[in-house]
């Protein structure tokens, strides 16, 4: 989970966050707490008692507002018990607390997608509260008519169904009202209205019943036998089960010893050794990246002194046209030497670098040698902004994201995941030209890369709704 001062991930089974010292305890609680309360509800949904989910599911949001799975719980059954309204609050607050992988997204598509469907439930919301004002108002005839029709294009709407069965108990009217009280169990087969009017219409009966001349169970004769159902006798303790229950617990904690606690050895060993290796791994790779980077050293500095030794050798060509790129080489190769090189270096040279007229320099050796330490400059200082870029885009913090990966894109214009992730970027928030544009580029001009069957989904994506950024 993740703290709720901070918002930082805290490890499993840490009281403490480690970055802000706030104790969670209480917080893992509540969580635990809302997750038992959502699993009840779900057990009540799958057995149709739709009114007790209800219950169950604000309880665990009361517990964890940001429960998402809880909240589109919740709006399933307000659909099912015909509530369209509240069901979809439920689902766009959902998708406010999660925006990305959330089952709401699918929910409110399929139910937006029929809009017959949808203008039809509409409908059926504003008839219904136009026939709870008329019965409020004393207009029974009017509201039933109305709630008729709402209960004909809506059967499952379980509130007018109920406000039909109130209006038929006021009018006496008891068997249509039963009829409409069994539809509502249909659709929830605990729903506690149901259980209060029928309770309602079996006092009415009776009384009226007993105002009719009917007997009553007090005026049954009393000599009807009275026959036992079954005889009880109270069971003895019975030890010998105690005692087996007790020795199958002792067994089968000295078999989890013997047997469990050998493999969970051997398996931290192993992970421990897998660690070790892919260590020893890394650790390898990166003294061969130094190798090879020593080694481009050594060629780049032969490089520049055949390149000097041909310019000094060369008949027809100006000393002084090739001093500024020999500056710069000389530059270049200090920057190479440092162990640890900074971004600032690396972007101020690129700048340079990128500044230098090349017009009339013609040695082609000369001009291939001031690309490849153009190449690298833009590459080193578009990395970090890249990798810090990718930071703030997996945290879903698109505006810095964008800054970052706009400075990367300053200094290397040619760098595929750059240009990518600038047009997401811009397609999230909306920009949509701009993403046309990444998207458009990326195509042209990295036909190879691993990113280009994606650009292409998403550009046509763009292209049928270009006000609709599309979900991961």
């Amino acid at each position: 989970m993740n703290c709720p001062r901070c918002g930082r991930p805290v490890a499993k089974h840490r009281k403490r966050c480690e970055v802000c010292g706030q104790d969670i305890s209480m917080f893992e609680r509540l969580h635990r707490c809302s997750n038992a309360f959502y699993n009840k509800g779900l057990e009540r949904a799958k057995v149709r008692d739709l009114s007790g989910a209800v219950i169950m599911l604000k309880k665990s949001l009361e517990m964890n507002k940001e429960s998402t799975d809880a909240r589109n719980l919740l709006g399933l059954v307000y659909f099912e018990l015909g509530e369209a309204v509240a069901a979809l609050s439920e689902w766009v607050i959902s998708k406010h607390f999660q925006p990305e992988h959330n089952d709401a997204d699918y929910f409110m598509e399929k139910v937006q997608s029929d809009s017959a469907a949808f203008d039809s439930m509409n409908q059926t919301i504003k008839k219904y509260n136009q026939a709870l004002i008329n019965a409020k108002q004393g207009s029974d005839d009017l509201a039933v008519l109305q709630l008729k029709k709402v209960i004909s294009m809506n059967p499952r709407f379980v509130q007018a169904l109920l406000l039909l069965a109130l209006l038929y108990i006021k009018n006496c009217d008891y068997e249509k009202a039963k009829r409409c009280l069994a539809k509502v169990q249909k659709v929830d087969v605990s729903n506690i209205m149901v259980l209060r009017y029928q309770e309602e219409i079996r006092l009415h009966t009776q009384s009226s019943e007993e105002s009719s001349g009917g007997k009553s169970l007090d005026e049954l004769p009393v000599s009807m036998p009275i026959v036992p159902v079954s005889s009880y006798k109270e069971d003895k303790p019975n030890f010998a089960a105690f005692i087996t229950f007790f020795f199958g617990i002792l067994i089968g904690v000295v078999v989890i010893y013997y047997m469990a606690v050998p493999n969970i050895r051997r398996g931290i060993m192993e992970q421990y050794n897998q660690k070790e290796r892919d260590y020893s791994a890394t650790l390898s790779a990166s003294e061969a990246t130094i190798d090879s980077l020593r080694s481009n050293i050594t060629i780049l500095e032969t490089k520049i002194d055949d390149l000097e030794r041909t310019l000094r050798r060369e008949e027809g060509y100006v000393l002084t046209d090739y001093e500024p790129l020999l500056s710069m080489l000389s530059k270049y190769q200090e920057y190479r030497k440092q162990d640890e090189p900074s971004r600032e270096q690396a972007a101020a040279l690129a700048e340079q670098a990128g500044q230098l007229d090349m017009s009339q320099i013609t040695y082609d050796p000369a001009l291939q040698l001031y690309q490849e330490m153009l190449t690298d400059l833009e590459v080193r200082a578009a990395e970090p902004f890249a990798a810090q870029g990718m930071e703030f885009y997996t945290a879903g913090d698109y505006e810095a994201a964008l800054a970052s990966f706009e400075q990367a894109y300053r200094y290397h214009k040619n760098d595929p995941e750059v240009i990518y992730h600038l047009a997401r970027i811009y397609h999230r928030l909306g920009r949509t030209e701009e993403a046309r544009n990444m998207y458009e580029t990326l195509i042209e001009k990295h036909t190879s890369s691993a990113r280009y069957q994606e650009a292409v989904t998403y550009l046509e994506q763009l292209n049928a709704a270009p006000t609709t950024p599309p979900a991961e």
